[in-house]
């Protein structure tokens, strides 16, 4: 490649990426004062039912790309994940699968931990997280498919909503 093509590809890379996070970031703080916190929640076991009702929707995401994965081979002759040659459409679906996985796993538990510790009025955030976590993976995959470069935004999205949770939960912790 060379490398003025490079450099405006990095650049528009860095773009959309750092537009994707600033978008995730303002959506973020606009729903998050218009959601209303949940109410009779004050006590922990009615919290963490508040969470495992957000961490369902994650869950269905990864089921779904479980589901992808499943189509991908009962469409393909790639039978044998070893030795078979795998379609385009599978490739990415095992990707965003592993992906998805990868970013489920530090997002449920800092979600559980913002749940777990956040006051009361604060706790329209974690619904807000949880809906754009699951935006943020549908348009990962969605770009993926469409052409590797067309999955930066889902990801930014995604790892914007990780370090705003990871970020907040440290702070509590800490204070």
């Amino acid at each position: 490649m060379a490398a003025g093509r490079r450099t405006r590809l990095l650049t528009l890379a860095a773009t959309v990426n750092l537009t994707a996070v600033a978008l995730t970031l303002a959506a973020f703080w606009l729903l998050f004062a218009i959601v209303a916190p949940p109410e009779g929640i004050a006590n922990p076991g009615a919290r963490m039912a508040f969470w495992a009702r957000l961490a369902l929707w994650p869950a269905l995401v990864l089921f779904l790309a479980v589901g992808g994965v499943m189509l991908a081979r009962a469409r393909s002759v790639a039978l044998n994940p070893i030795d078979d040659p795998e379609s385009r459409f599978h490739r990415v679906s095992q990707r965003v699968l592993s992906n998805t996985v990868e970013q489920t796993m530090v997002f449920l538990p800092a979600l559980a931990a913002l749940v777990a510790q956040a006051p009361l009025p604060d706790l329209g955030a974690a619904t807000v997280a949880t809906i754009l976590f699951v935006v943020g993976r549908l348009l990962f995959w969605a770009g993926y498919l469409t052409h590797p470069y067309a999955r930066a935004p889902g990801m930014s999205v995604t790892l914007t909503v990780n370090a705003v949770l990871l970020g907040w939960s440290v702070l509590l912790a800490l204070v």
